[in-house]
């Protein structure tokens, strides 16, 4: 599996990368790539640099702006390895 947090380093952004990590703790998943992406131009494919944060998670947009609820994010990262 391979995450992609799409921002500059603002608050949110440290903010969903903290939470990722927590959540891949409570699932026991270690075999994960975690990526921050501070590339305005790669940024821009996926979303406008004025929703920040982004999530990709294997290549797909799951998130915009909003921080997901641990819960939320928990079932994204699960049904993503199941795939």
């Amino acid at each position: 599996m391979k995450i992609e947090i799409l921002g500059t380093g603002c608050y949110n952004c440290i903010k969903l990368e903290t939470l990722i990590h927590e959540v891949l703790v409570e699932l026991k998943k270690g075999d994960v790539d975690i990526v921050r992406i501070d590339d305005e131009a790669y940024i821009r494919k996926h979303m406008p640099l004025d929703e920040l944060p982004g999530l990709l998670i294997n290549g797909i947009l799951a998130s915009v702006r909003e921080l997901p609820d641990r819960e939320t994010l928990k079932g994204w990262l699960q049904n993503a390895n199941a795939d």
